[in-house]
């Protein structure tokens, strides 16, 4: 990170004030992913070398060599990618919204005018949730991991309602914590409207995922709340088990998933509902 950036994030700060929360990749962070990084690179340069060309690879190729001479290397790039794309970067947060500042650009994204949240989550055996004294839910997240190498298998989007995206990767300090944040903030822009649109028996969209007052509908398929046994996240696909089936009801990738925390906090508040009576249970639509 050069002065122009702390430039301006000083001058971001100045005319907005102190925000409640700042994110972003420090020097001593970079420096030692750049550096390990190179390292995998050097690695793998050097292995591929004795492997190929020396002959050292004469006794077969499985899966360790694989791991070795192919992923390790590939991660090191990888690496070196996310922290090229990622250097100079800024996250601040602040009560009415998300500032990101980039080696002079700025953007800006209101809670308010946030659309949707899309996260890369491996697993997650159950959302993080807050209740106010009222029992009412305050807050849902998913928690998010920081990997080692593979940062492509984590990162966080996020869409205004005009059409504007932004994403974090893990790259960046602490962020677990600003998926965190991310989360929910979000959640308390959307939930109150979300919810109120569910108990009106309104029809709840994410993505090829509907939630109904009756259960989920996906793909013509219709799964009744008093049926559904849980809701996970697996080695980045999110899975709907129906009680009784050994194969899950719904799996696909969490990525493609628009408010994954929204969805966990409406199923889990949808399964504590009294059984609706079976004439709010929408029939399937018929295949097209």
């Amino acid at each position: 990170m050069d002065n122009s950036d702390d430039d301006h994030l000083t001058r971001s700060m100045t005319e907005l004030g102190d925000p409640e929360a700042l994110f972003r990749i420090s020097r001593g962070r970079f420096i030692a992913k750049l550096t390990l990084g190179v390292l995998l690179l050097v690695y793998g340069v050097i292995a591929n070398y004795l492997w190929w060309v020396e002959g050292v690879g004469n006794f077969g190729f499985g899966h360790i060599e694989l791991l070795l001479l192919i992923v390790l290397p590939l991660s090191g790039g990888t690496l070196l990618i996310h922290m090229y794309r990622e250097r100079g970067l800024y996250v601040l947060i602040y009560p009415t919204g998300l500032l990101r500042l980039r080696r002079g650009e700025v953007d800006s994204f209101p809670w308010k005018e946030v659309d949707h949240v899309q996260m890369n989550v491996q697993r997650a055996a159950e959302a993080e949730i807050d209740r106010g004294i009222d029992g009412e839910i305050t807050a849902c997240w998913l928690p998010a991991e920081v990997p080692t190498f593979q940062l492509w298998k984590a990162g966080l989007t996020i869409t205004r309602e005009d059409g504007v995206t932004v994403h974090f990767g893990p790259a960046l300090t602490d962020y677990d914590l600003l998926a965190e944040e991310v989360q929910k903030r979000t959640f308390q822009s959307i939930w109150p409207l979300v919810w109120a649109g569910f108990l009106d028996g309104k029809t709840i969209a994410f993505g090829d995922i509907e939630a109904t007052p009756g259960g989920l509908r996906y793909s013509g398929k219709f799964l009744p709340w008093r049926d559904l046994k849980e809701i996970t996240i697996a080695q980045g696909k999110l899975s709907i088990k129906q009680g009784g089936k050994w194969l899950p009801w719904v799996l696909l990738d969490v990525n493609g998933v628009p408010n994954p925390h929204i969805l966990f906090a409406l199923v889990e508040e949808a399964q504590r509902m009294p059984v609706l009576p079976p004439l709010m249970e929408p029939k399937p639509r018929p295949q097209k």
